[in-house]
C-alpha cells in the first residue's frame, strides 16, 4: 500500500516536471540562461553606460518571475528568484568595472534555473534554500517599508516645524 502511494507520488511528480518543463516559457528561460550566463551577455550588458545594460539584464529576469508565480504558482520561489535578481543588480552596481568583472562569476540566471528545477523536482535542499531566501527577502522588503515610513514621518515633522 505504502509502496503504491510512493510510486503514484513519483509518477505525478514526473508528469508535472514534464508538463512544466515542456512549456514555452521554460524554453525561453533556458535560452535566456544560456545566453546571459554561458555566453556572458549579462556582464557585457553591464558595460553599457547609463545603467541601460543593467536595466536590460533585469528585464531579462521577468520570464523567471512569471514562471515561478504563474506556472509553478509559488510565492516563496518568486521571492527567492527576486533575491537572486536583486543580488545580481547590486553586484552590477559596484563601480569601476569591478561589478562587471564580478558579474562574470555570478551566474544568477543559472542559480535561478537551479532553484526552479529543484523546486519542481521537490529537492529538499533546494526547497530549504528557496524558503530561506524567501524569508530573507521578505524581511528586507519589510525593513525597507519601515525605513520609508519613518522617512515620510520625519519629513512631515520637519515640514510642520518650518511652517
Amino acid at each position: 500500500m505504502k509502496e503504491n502511494q510512493h510510486i503514484d507520488k513519483t509518477l505525478r511528480r514526473q508528469a508535472r516536471r514534464q508538463r512544466v518543463m515542456g512549456t514555452p516559457s521554460y524554453k525561453v528561460m533556458s535560452k535566456i540562461t544560456e545566453w546571459m550566463d554561458k555566453y556572458y551577455i549579462d556582464p557585457i550588458l553591464g558595460l553599457v553606460p547609463g545603467g541601460w545594460g543593467d536595466t536590460v539584464s533585469a528585464v531579462m529576469t521577468l520570464p523567471f518571475l512569471w514562471f515561478s508565480l504563474f506556472v509553478v504558482k509559488s510565492v516563496p520561489l518568486s521571492l527567492a528568484v527576486l533575491y537572486n535578481v536583486t543580488k545580481d543588480i547590486a553586484i552590477g552596481l559596484i563601480p569601476f568595472f569591478l561589478g562587471d568583472l564580478l558579474d562574470i562569476f555570478s551566474h544568477s540566471y543559472m542559480r535561478n534555473m537551479r532553484l526552479i528545477q529543484g523546486f519542481i523536482d521537490d529537492d529538499r535542499a533546494v526547497v530549504h534554500e528557496v524558503n530561506r531566501k524567501a524569508w530573507v527577502f521578505a524581511g528586507a522588503i519589510l525593513a525597507f517599508i519601515a525605513i520609508i515610513v519613518l522617512l515620510i514621518k520625519l519629513t512631515i515633522h520637519l515640514v510642520s516645524m518650518l511652517f
